[in-house]
């Protein structure tokens, strides 16, 4: 018994009629058969599943139609039921990936020359056309850019960029867009009802999601429900077969972060992996959850290509409410952190719940804390800080009772008559009297730096090291072995130990260095502060003895991550003076002071 062709073969839109979305394809092919204005040739960009190789079967049927050329085909005669079988010996389908060599080019060119068999025009359809060898577009230019009366080829590829630019310069360019979600519903609903496959509306919104765009993928997930469940599909036979998270799971993932439960978050991964499902696909779900409600919680309102059915839209409105975006936007880091770990080798599920629970309980993680302690201080700045009160306008009679001095009697002029008070003498003298703008936003960082407290640089100081690190990593290491001790002043002491001059000069003494670090600890703070470095006793036992030769070379190696180079020996037989060896030998104070190089 023959197989019967596929769903997405049987439903095939026919005509331009049929075709949903790709409005601009279709209107401008439409006028250009209409108006006997089609091109020679066409190039179809689009991922897969967008309807492409269909498109080009439609404008194939357009203009071998008995009744044509139109841009109605009938879908009845000879012409048009042959292409809709792939029959017909006027519209040629070629595979780009095992048709790309010369001499594939050269049997085109060859057939090319023939006249249609039955049809008005033959057309050339290339799937996958960025497969074609350069050599094999080379060869095939002429062919593309004067074809005979006739022929049109219609070349449809996913990745545009491999084509020569001199191809597509001979060709009209389409993009074909992604369907979105609901686009992927109407066309599904219409199958199920076309094959009487009773399927629930939240069911066909879970495979339109599934499918990421693709015609193709949607109706193909549908055959095999009907295949596995029969004709009657439910939510449980979609999360069974595509082996997805459930919308329960994914809004229950979110609302625990929001409520900071680490515990449902575990339960959560916990139901996700007793499920049987794969891990790294529940991870991807959770992340496009995640994006949704980002998006929703950006716009304000929930827009057409997340649109599901109207429950889901509004229970995804409400839950963007209440879902901080930096905490959504936390969440998509962590899970791409864990799904790359995943394709790496890593647990699936130690990944995942290390995900969730960093999301839930942001404090586990310095720099995060860090952020979220700037932010609340931030917050309580702008909101319960009273705004700087502005400087009192100078007054007319103070201006005027501000006086020159007098010069002395020997050379005082005669007296000159009053010159009478104006208002832009009087401004004058009070900007003279006022201080300078400028001053005032120093006055203010002065006075916020001074109310930030010891504690709060504790709190921050790993976030510190850890935003160094990236860019200036011997800071960073030379920092590690210092603490923040206190506030003085409004300044921030940092003390590095009693036997580490060093690291402390390394830092203290760099004007790069302290830039670096003041940057870093302002980002985090979200206030400038100074910082001093001193040498103090830090609780630890102090060295009995300096660091000298070995001990010291091992300090240097480990501060500045480096390695040692070992000269050659000198030989017995050579004399003991100073040779060119010596100069080579890094030489060190034995004073306990590595930075400073020996005679």
């Amino acid at each position: 018994m023959p197989a019967s062709p596929s769903l997405y073969r049987r439903h095939r839109p026919r005509n331009f009629s049929d075709v949903v979305g790709q409005e601009h394809v279709v209107r401008t092919l439409t006028n250009a058969v209409t108006g006997g204005n089609v091109h020679h040739a066409y190039l179809f960009v689009g991922s897969r599943g967008t309807g492409k190789t269909s498109m080009a079967k439609i404008l194939a049927a357009c203009l071998n139609c008995e009744q044509g050329p139109t841009a109605e085909p009938c879908g009845v005669c000879d012409s048009c039921l042959a292409i809709q079988q792939a029959g017909s010996m006027d519209v040629i389908e070629m595979d780009g990936a095992s048709h790309n060599s010369v001499d594939d080019i050269r049997e085109l060119r060859e057939s090319v020359a023939y006249a249609p068999v039955s049809g008005r025009s033959k057309v050339y359809i290339i799937d996958e056309a960025q497969m074609l060898t350069p050599q094999a577009w080379n060869a095939f230019l002429k062919t593309l850019e004067e074809p005979p009366p006739n022929t049109i080829f219609v070349l449809a590829t996913t990745e545009p960029q491999k084509i020569l630019d001199t191809v597509v310069d001979r060709c009209h360019r389409f993009d074909f867009g992604r369907p979105t979600v609901e686009q992927l519903t109407v066309v599904l609903a219409r199958v199920a009802q076309s094959e009487s496959i009773e399927i629930t509306p939240d069911a066909l919104a879970l495979i339109a999601r599934h499918a990421t765009g693709s015609f193709r993928d949607a109706l193909g997930t549908l055959e095999q429900l009907v295949t596995y469940t029969g004709s009657s599909i439910s939510v449980e036979d979609v999360l069974a077969v595509l082996g997805v998270a459930d919308d329960d799971l994914l809004f229950g993932a979110l609302d625990a972060i929001v409520a900071h439960d680490a515990r449902a978050e575990l339960e959560i991964a916990a139901r996700l992996a007793q499920s049987g499902r794969d891990l790294l696909i529940a991870a991807r779900d959770l992340e496009v959850h995640a994006r949704e409600l980002l998006v929703v919680g950006t716009l304000g309102a929930v827009p057409s290509e997340l649109r599901v059915t109207p429950d889901r839209d509004e229970r995804l409105a409400e839950q963007a409410q209440r879902v901080d975006q930096v905490d959504a936007v936390r969440l998509l880091d962590l899970l791409g952190v864990a799904m790359r770990a995943i394709r790496d080798g890593a647990d699936p599920r130690t990944q995942l719940e290390l995900s969730l629970v960093k999301a839930a309980t942001p404090e586990v993680d310095a720099s995060s804390k860090a952020l979220l302690a700037r932010v609340g201080r931030l917050e309580a700045a702008l909101g319960g800080a009273p705004a700087a009160a502005p400087l009192p306008a100078a007054k007319a009679p103070e201006a005027e009772a501000v006086a020159a001095p007098e010069p002395p009697a020997a050379v005082q002029p005669p007296p000159d008559p009053p010159a009478p008070a104006t208002p832009a003498a009087s401004a004058a003298v009070a900007a003279v009297a006022a201080p300078p703008a400028a001053e005032q936003p120093v006055a203010q960082s002065s006075a916020a730096a001074a109310q930030v407290t010891i504690e709060q640089i504790i709190e921050l100081w790993p976030a510190v090291l850890e935003t160094i690190n990236p860019d200036q990593p011997m800071v960073s290491a030379a920092l590690a072995r210092a603490q923040p001790a206190e506030m003085r002043g409004g300044n921030l002491v940092v003390a590095f130990p009693e036997d580490d001059s060093f690291n402390r000069r390394m830092v203290g003494d760099n004007a790069d260095a302290r830039t670096v670090v003041g940057l870093a600890l302002e980002s985090l703070l979200g206030v400038r502060v100074k910082i001093d470095y001193e040498l103090r006793d830090l609780g630890t036992e102090p060295s009995s003895e300096e660091l000298a030769g070995d001990e010291l070379v091992d300090r240097l190696l480990e501060t500045f991550d480096a390695e040692e180079i070992v000269t050659a020996p000198v030989a017995a037989s050579e004399p003991a003076d100073h040779t060119a060896a010596d100069d080579e030998q890094p030489q060190f104070a034995d004073d306990g002071d590595p930075g400073r190089e020996g005679p």
